[in-house]
């Protein structure tokens, strides 16, 4: 017994030693000559559900700098990556690394490999990537090295905007109200001919979830966090903010007042609608939110279409600025058997080079270091994607599935007068609350974040 200790004291040992290498090859102290990268062998597969020819050109660069390294990324459906992987690390098989979002993190926890402070500084990531990749971190280590965020940013028609005599798109969302005062037009039958913004219902809204989810992120609340008391993570859906009204029960009154046909000020949407991204794409919607990698597509659908890209509307009286954004990361798995080149190779495919070849063939997505960031653009809606991804932010969702049933449902209750958005921040919070324990009892349990 005492042998066996030795050998696994002196494996941790071995295993610290690597990271430490690649850490600081990573925070820019050494650089590896040709004999270093000669050294440095092996073989890395890699899941996850983005495109495989820009990823290529990521292991590519890995290879042009360790020789002897060869790097596979298996390509997967999304609809089926979550059960194709617990099949394969249940029999035994599996990837080495895995691309994941913050969707991931709770309902994989026990898999993925956590590389401690002492290895990789807290201050050395935070400092490369955007606040949002702390949702990478626990309070002793990190779980996934950040790759890639697309923002939330705010689609307006020109045309629309300049008839009303408007000149600038809403910064605010108060904004928002006073541009659907000028905007939003309904007949003598009370049905909507004009619709200045999609906002109330739930099914016909293609990201309602996240939109409501930012709503509450201005109003102070996280969704979910961790309590150390019992060591897990939580709901926050109950909580008040920190003026102590509920930011959840403000955000759906907000949301669900565009919905409501009594009030004149806010009326501008409805579940009879068509999709709000297809009346957006066909000229009939002053305002779509969605991604920014939903540019491209929407210039291809219409040509035609006279429209520009803001910033998402901020909460009026606030500095706090966010917008919901979804981050890919690149994490390391437990079972891998060569924990210190898999290091490495993270370390390769988030350096700012990698990074930019997969956006010299991807360019939907922008980059999740600080640094790259920084850079100016002569495109304005670069820059502006650059600034939304900066603030961006999302919580760590425990199964997107349920939760969005979950905001599904209330939208719903309150649109039919079955409830207040006051009476129902309890039962709510019982909800994702049953939620989270459901999922974190299938982990052995996830260590406390540090952010």
């Amino acid at each position: 017994m005492k042998d066996v200790s030795l050998f696994k004291i002196g494996l941790y040992v071995l295993l610290g030693i690597g990271i430490v290498f690649a850490v600081l090859i990573f925070s820019g102290k050494i650089t590896v000559g040709k004999p270093a990268a000669a050294a440095i062998s092996g073989n890395v597969v890699i899941w996850g559900t983005l495109p495989q020819d820009p990823m290529g050109l990521m292991t590519d660069v890995v290879h042009q700098t360790y020789k002897n390294v060869n790097v596979e990324y298996v390509q997967q459906d999304p609809a089926t990556f979550q059960a194709n992987l617990v099949n394969a690390l249940a029999s035994g098989g599996g990837p080495d690394m895995i691309l994941l979002t913050p969707d991931d993190v709770i309902s994989n926890h026990d898999r993925i490999l956590e590389i401690p402070y002492t290895s990789l500084p807290q201050a050395t990531f935070q400092s490369t990537f955007i606040d949002q990749g702390s949702q990478f971190l626990t309070d002793t280590g990190v779980l996934a090295f950040p790759l890639f965020v697309d923002p939330m940013v705010m689609y307006y028609n020109k045309d629309m905007l300049s008839s009303a005599f408007t000149v600038s798109p809403p910064a605010t969302w108060d904004d928002v109200v006073a541009l659907n005062k000028k905007i939003t037009q309904v007949d003598d039958a009370g049905k909507l001919s004009t619709e200045t913004v999609a906002l109330g219902s739930f099914d016909n809204i293609t990201h309602a979830k996240d939109i409501l989810s930012n709503l509450i992120f201005q109003g102070g609340n996280s969704i979910v966090a961790w309590d150390p008391t019992v060591k897990a993570y939580v709901s926050q859906f109950g909580n008040a903010s920190a003026s102590g009204d509920s930011a959840v029960a403000d955000a759906l009154q907000f949301y669900t007042d565009f919905s409501n046909p009594t009030d004149a000020a806010h009326y501008s949407w409805n579940a009879t609608l068509p999709n709000d991204e297809t009346q957006f794409v066909a000229g009939n919607l002053a305002i779509y939110f969605g991604y920014a990698s939903e540019l491209a597509s929407i210039r291809q659908q219409n040509p035609n279409l006279n429209f520009g890209v803001a910033m998402m509307p901020q909460k009026k009286g606030t500095t706090l600025k966010t917008t919901y954004g979804k981050m890919t990361g690149l994490a390391i798995m437990k079972v891998s058997k060569n924990i210190q080149l898999d290091v490495i190779v993270a370390q390769t495919m988030t350096s700012d080079s990698a990074i930019s070849q997969y956006l010299s063939l991807d360019p939907t997505v922008e980059p999740a270091r600080r640094d790259m960031l920084a850079n100016s653009s002569a495109d304005a809606n670069q820059t502006l994607f650059y600034n939304s991804s900066i603030i961006s932010r999302s919580f760590l969702d425990p199964d997107p599935v349920q939760t969005s049933a979950l905001f599904q449902k209330y939208v719903n209750e309150i649109n039919v007068g079955a409830a207040v958005p006051a009476s129902i921040v309890a039962p709510g919070n019982s909800l994702l609350t049953e939620i989270l324990q459901t999922i974190q009892k299938q982990t052995s349990g996830p260590a406390a974040p540090g952010i």
